[in-house]
C-alpha cells in the first residue's frame, strides 16, 4: 500500500491512496498482463535493477500499491528477468514493503535496500543486502533512520551508495544526503535539492554525477527541476520541466544519458537527459500511461526493461513487462 501521509496534494492522493484501486481491478490487470499469475504481481512502488554478476534484471519489494496486500510479515521475493521469462531466485527476503530506496552496488556486486514502507502506519529504518552467494543479511548499522518515498542510485565514479529525499512520518520530509559503501552509513550533505518524496534518481556513469529530477516537495507542490550530484555537493540544472512525480529513471547506455518513465499525469512524456538537457525519448508504441513502475537497462541484451505501475486514469495496477530498444517499445510475455 501506498501511505497516505506523503500524500500533500489533492492529485496525488486520488491516484495513489490506497482505497482507490479494488483488489478486482488488480488482479484482473494482473491476471491479463501476464497470462493468469505467471509473473510478478501487480504492483506500484518497486524497483528494477540490472545485477552485472547474473547479467539478469532483478525486481523487488513487488506485490504491493493497492488496495490488497499480502500480511506484513510475508518476505519479499526477488525475481529475476532473463528477456524471456520471469523466475523467483530468492523468496526469503526482507517484510515486504515498497518505496524504499533500493540501488545495486556495482563495485562490490550487491543489492541494497534501506527503509521501505507496508501502510502509513508501518514504515522502515532497515537496511538489508543481497548477494549471489551469501543471500539476504541485515546490517544492523546506524544510518538515515525510518525513510520511505526515497530514492537511491549507485554513485559509480566514486563507489558508494547515495541516499535522498522521502520521509521519515507525517510532518518530517528530511533533504539530507547520505552515502553507504559497504561499512557504515556516512551524511554527506543537507543542503541541496528542497525536501521532496516521489522523485526520480539515477547515476549517470559517462558525466560523473547521480542526476534527481522531479518529485512533490511539502508545502509546495509538484516540481520539475533537476539536480546532479558531484560527491561533493549538489547542482540544480536548468532549464526546469513540467511538473513531474511517481517517475523512474534509468541510465540506457545505448542512448548515452538517463531516460525517465512514467508519472502521476497521464500525459508525462518520456524524457532522456543528456549534455544539453531533456529531449523527448522517440520510441513508438510505448506502454500505457503508468507512475511508479520500475525501470532499468539491461546492459547484457541492450535493452531498456520496465515493469508494472499503476494507471492515472483508474486506480487499477499493472503486471506487464515491457522493452525498449530506444526506437521502439514492446510488450513482453513472462
Amino acid at each position: 500500500m501506498l501511505p497516505q501521509r506523503a500524500l500533500g496534494a489533492t492529485a496525488i492522493a486520488a491516484l495513489v491512496a490506497w482505497s482507490g484501486c479494488s483488489s478486482s481491478d488488480a488482479e484482473a490487470t494482473a491476471d491479463a498482463a501476464t497470462g493468469g499469475g505467471e509473473g510478478p504481481p501487480a504492483s506500484a512502488g518497486h524497483d528494477l535493477v540490472y545485477h552485472d554478476g547474473l547479467g539478469l534484471v532483478l525486481l523487488v519489494n513487488a506485490g504491493l500499491g493497492g488496495a490488497s496486500s499480502p500480511p506484513s510479515s510475508e518476505r519479499s521475493r526477488l525475481w529475476a528477468w532473463d528477456g524471456e521469462r520471469w523466475s523467483v531466485l530468492d523468496a526469503s527476503g526482507p517484510p515486504v514493503r515498497n518505496l524504499a530506496g533500493v540501488a545495486y552496488d556495482a563495485g562490490r556486486d550487491v543489492l541494497v535496500i534501506h527503509g521501505g514502507t507496508y501502510s502509513a502506519e508501518l514504515s522502515y529504518d532497515d537496511t538489508w543486502e543481497w548477494s549471489q552467494a551469501g543471500g539476504w543479511r541485515q546490517l544492523e548499522v546506524a544510518g538515515p533512520g525510518v525513510r520511505d518515498h526515497t530514492q537511491m542510485a549507485y554513485d559509480a565514479a566514486r563507489g558508494r551508495i547515495v541516499l535522498f529525499g522521502g520521509q521519515e512520518d507525517a510532518t518530517s520530509f528530511p533533504r539530507d544526503t547520505w552515502t553507504w559503501d559497504g561499512v557504515e552509513w556516512e551524511r554527506v550533505a543537507t543542503t541541496g535539492p528542497p525536501p521532496r518524496v516521489h522523485h526520480a534518481m539515477h547515476d549517470d556513469p559517462v558525466r560523473g554525477e547521480v542526476v534527481l529530477h522531479g518529485g512533490y516537495q511539502p508545502d509546495a507542490g509538484d516540481r520539475g527541476d533537476t539536480w546532479t550530484w558531484d560527491g561533493e555537493a549538489w547542482t540544480e540544472r536548468a532549464p526546469e520541466r513540467a511538473p513531474r512525480t511517481h517517475a523512474r529513471m534509468a541510465f540506457d547506455e545505448d542512448l548515452d544519458g538517463v531516460v525517465v518513465v512514467g508519472g502521476a499525469s497521464s500525459g508525462d512524456p518520456a524524457l532522456v537527459r543528456r549534455d544539453d538537457g531533456w529531449d523527448p525519448l522517440a520510441a513508438a508504441d510505448g506502454p500505457p500511461a503508468r507512475y511508479l513502475p520500475g525501470l532499468t537497462f539491461d546492459r547484457r541484451r541492450h535493452r531498456l526493461v520496465l515493469f508494472g505501475g499503476g494507471d492515472p486514469s483508474s486506480a487499477a495496477l499493472f503486471a506487464d513487462t515491457w522493452e525498449s530498444d530506444g526506437t521502439t517499445w514492446q510488450q513482453r510475455d513472462p
